[in-house]
This record gives structure tokens, sequence and C-alpha cells, in this order.
């Protein structure tokens, strides 16, 4: 029978899509001021991405290694990380929003 889990988030739980797109979130979240202050809202999201890929290669590096055939793997769950972590901003930041299509703008 399994036990409860001792630890709240471990290295295993960072090397899964959910885990790694959480600690993206949280990370971006406390560090945006930082940026917003001297730079345009658009670098937050090259940011995240930048920070995407660099969570997934600590991960992997800790779990499995990484190789160079898993490389582009890592690269490409990057993206998939960056877009969860800025879709869970969305989400928590305002949960009932209606977005406006372009054209709905023009009536």
């Amino acid at each position: 029978m399994e036990s409860i889990p001792s630890e709240f988030f471990d290295i295993n739980n960072l090397n899964t899509v959910a885990g790694a797109a959480l600690a993206v979130y949280l990370i971006v979240r406390f560090t945006k001021p930082i940026f917003r202050k001297h730079l345009p809202a658009w670098t937050i999201r090259v940011y995240t991405l930048f920070l995407s890929w660099a969570v997934l290669a600590f991960a992997r590096i800790a779990c499995t290694g990484l190789e160079p055939r898993t490389l582009g793997l890592t690269i490409l769950d990057g993206f998939v990380v960056a877009f969860t972590a800025m879709g869970l901003h969305e989400n928590i930041n305002d949960p009932r929003a209606l977005k406006v299509h372009a054209k709905d703008k023009r009536r």
C-alpha cells in the first residue's frame, strides 16, 4: 500500500508538466515586478519561456540526466510548460474574464 508523501513538492514533481508549470508560475509571479519596472510587458512572456527551459533542464538533469537525444524534447516541453504557466496566470488572475475577439472590437 502506498504511503502519504512526506514532501509537498519534490524533484520528481518538478519533472512533470504540471509541477514545472506551477514552479514557473510562482517564480514569474514573484519576480515579475522587478522586470516590469525596466522592461516592456512582452518580455515577461520571453522570460517565462526561458525560465521554463531552465526549470525543465534542471529537473531532467536531477532525475534522469539530460542527453543530446532528450534535449530537443526538453525544448519542446519548455514551450508547453510556458504556455501552461501563462494560462494558469490568466485563470488565477481573472477566472471569469470575457475574451473580446478582434471581429467583436470593430462593432
